[in-house]
């Protein structure tokens, strides 16, 4: 464990830590609902979600109660970051309304172009200089990923029309 470098706890990291453990508590509620066949003699298809939410619980909580003690990790020598800045909640509400979007904007425009989207604007909440250079990263990343998750491992994942049908032919 390291020691406290200040006493002045840090807001943002104790709305991570919250954020965290209530996270966790929403997959555990989730997984709840998860429907197991009767003939299941294994772990059964809720061991992991479960697994997963009680983690994230804990995680969050010792996260939490590290934050109200004041500790703080250290900086690395070659970190360029102030950790006494205070956060940037433009920056926070930026990236949460790209996650909200997303989620809304995936079956109506399909996953790669929303998750372009949300790269874009993720990247220029974070700094990035213009917005095409991401966007046109974030497809190529969303595309690939795409058509690894659909057409390798049989993940169902909507495309949108033209990428579907693009790929129809494998």
């Amino acid at each position: 464990m390291t020691e406290p470098t200040t006493t002045k706890r840090n807001k943002g990291e104790l709305v991570l830590a919250v954020l965290l453990a209530a996270l966790g508590v929403y997959l555990l509620v989730d997984a709840g609902a998860i429907a197991v066949p009767g003939s299941t003699n294994t772990l059964g298809p809720r061991f992991f979600p479960y697994l997963v939410g009680g983690l994230t619980v804990v995680t969050g909580a010792f996260l939490a109660l590290r934050v109200l003690r004041g500790d703080r990790a250290p900086s690395d020598d070659s970190e360029d970051v102030d950790p006494d800045a205070p956060t940037d909640w433009r920056a926070v509400a930026v990236i949460a309304v790209a996650f909200l979007a997303h989620a809304l904007l995936i079956n109506v425009i399909g996953w790669p172009l929303a998750v372009a989207l949300m790269f874009a604007a993720v990247a220029w909440a974070l700094g990035a200089v213009g917005i095409v250079r991401p966007f046109l990263i974030g497809l190529a990343v969303g595309c690939i990923a795409w058509i690894v998750f659909v057409k390798a491992l049989n993940v169902a994942l909507p495309g949108g029309t033209v990428l579907e049908f693009v790929t129809s032919w494998f």
